[in-house]
């Protein structure tokens, strides 16, 4: 019953949006369009294709009207119209979001970009831009409708919401075993002597991840949220059985929101298994705490806190087990995020002089939406490591700079699933010749995302 209902909620929208203010509305929203491309043989050979339910052949027109016109009103709108019909609903959503940034009074288009959120299940996004529209003078039997979305999503809300992620991938490591730049290095500590340093290796591997998250709120007023995360990772090298790694993680999450300020707190506990291919397997444990500010409508400010224990299965490696801690601050801008971390590791027993340290993490990292649905990510990672312990056979302590960089294009398949190409560069400075390597890294990768 509840099908049905929204079924015709659904056809009752379209027949309004079809006909809300037909010719005053679309006259006024058009009046700015250049007439030259109005009054041109190919809108008007596309703009008829449409109105004869030709879709196929007025998206394929509209779409080259676009390459020559990207701005204009009517021609993306039409091509959205377009797409929807075909439920191509990525270039839909990417066109009406084109028409409102130029006509944000549009309602008409407003309405139909709603729907289309609503459609591919983005409820809290398509909420928004119902809510922007009910504001307005309407009909009294689309705002009945309207409301009838409003409340499908907020009964959705508290409910809860299970999503899965699935992901299968191949990566190719030049340098698996961090093998050194130098053939030979000299340990001045113990009378110069000079050791034979471990060559690079390389490696294919493939990996699959599942990551399960549920989300519920107690009720639909409630500012607190809990949200559950599963994660399996398993890396299987082609080559050398002992840099396999498996991984394990469970991870609940307390959210509190404050609306009113715009502030959001949340506390993550963790829970994670590690299993190495040399068998050294270990726990660890973590705790952080953070804080969210929404500044504007472009900046987010965040400060977190991180307390985690490292513990081995069996004795023999005991003297490996520390205690991490740290904190740092971050800040998002539009597609750029700005984050300095600030970790100090404490060993829990023994005499190990790697385990002590204190590290300065910088990373820069910005997003490029080359199109809807082809995205760029960049990421650029400056870390200072700085041991406590003097080295006996280097005779100094240990001083590292680690610069990682990061390229992944991805390509959106339906707004759900998508594949991602990325390369990783990660250069190790140090003053201690033993651990200085460069290694590059190819991975290609396929996520499938449901929502249970």
């Amino acid at each position: 019953m509840c099908k049905k209902i929204l079924l015709l909620s659904l056809l009752l929208l379209n027949v309004y949006a079809n006909n809300l203010d037909e010719k005053s509305s679309l006259e006024e929203t058009f009046s700015n369009s250049p007439t030259s491309v109005l009054t041109s043989n190919d809108y008007i050979l596309a703009l008829s294709q449409y109105k004869l339910g030709n879709y196929t052949t007025s998206y394929n027109q509209f779409k080259k009207l676009f390459l020559q016109y990207s701005d204009n009103v009517e021609i993306n709108y039409y091509l959205a119209m377009s797409a929807m019909s075909l439920k191509l609903y990525d270039d839909a959503t990417a066109a009406f979001e084109r028409v409102l940034i130029v006509k944000p009074e549009f309602h008409r288009a407003r309405l139909e970009y709603a729907r289309v959120l609503f459609l591919l299940g983005f409820k809290e996004e398509a909420k928004k831009e119902f809510l922007k529209v009910a504001q307005y003078p309407i009909p009294e039997n689309v705002r009945a409708n309207i409301n009838k979305y409003l409340e499908q999503i907020d009964n959705a809300n508290t409910i809860g919401s299970t999503f899965l992620a699935l992901s299968f991938g191949y990566i190719y490591d030049d340098n698996i075993n961090s093998g050194i730049d130098s053939s030979t290095y000299n340990l001045p500590g113990f009378f110069n002597l000079a050791v034979n340093g471990e060559k690079p290796q390389s490696s294919t591997a493939y990996f699959t991840s599942l990551q399960l998250n549920h989300i519920h709120t107690l009720h639909k007023d409630s500012p607190f949220i809990v949200k559950h995360t599963g994660f399996i990772y398993y890396k299987n090298q082609t080559e050398n059985n002992k840099y396999n790694f498996n991984f394990y993680s469970y991870k609940p999450t307390l959210y509190y929101n404050n609306v009113k300020n715009k502030e959001e707190y949340s506390l993550q506990l963790g829970i994670d298994k590690i299993l190495p291919g040399d068998h050294n397997d270990f726990m660890a444990y973590s705790l952080m705490p953070m804080y969210k500010k929404l500044i504007d409508k472009d900046t987010i400010f965040s400060a977190f806190a991180n307390y985690k224990q490292v513990i081995h299965d069996d004795n023999v490696n005991e003297y490996k087990d520390y205690i991490k801690k740290g904190g740092g601050f971050s800040l998002e801008y539009k597609k750029f995020t700005y984050t300095i971390n600030f970790e100090e590791d404490d060993k829990k027993r023994g005499t190990r002089t790697d385990v002590d340290k204190h590290i300065i993490e910088n990373s820069f990292s910005y997003r490029y939406d080359i199109e809807s649905t082809l995205i760029l990510n960049a990421q650029y990672q400056y870390r200072q490591i700085d041991y406590v312990d003097d080295d006996l056979f280097f005779n100094n302590t240990r001083e590292d700079i680690n610069r990682n960089l990061y390229l992944g294009l991805t390509k959106i398949i339906n707004k759900k699933d998508f594949v991602t190409l990325s390369y990783t560069h990660t250069d190790n400075d140090s003053n201690q010749a033993a651990y200085e390597y460069d290694k590059n890294s190819v991975m290609l990768n396929y996520t499938w995302r449901f929502k249970l």
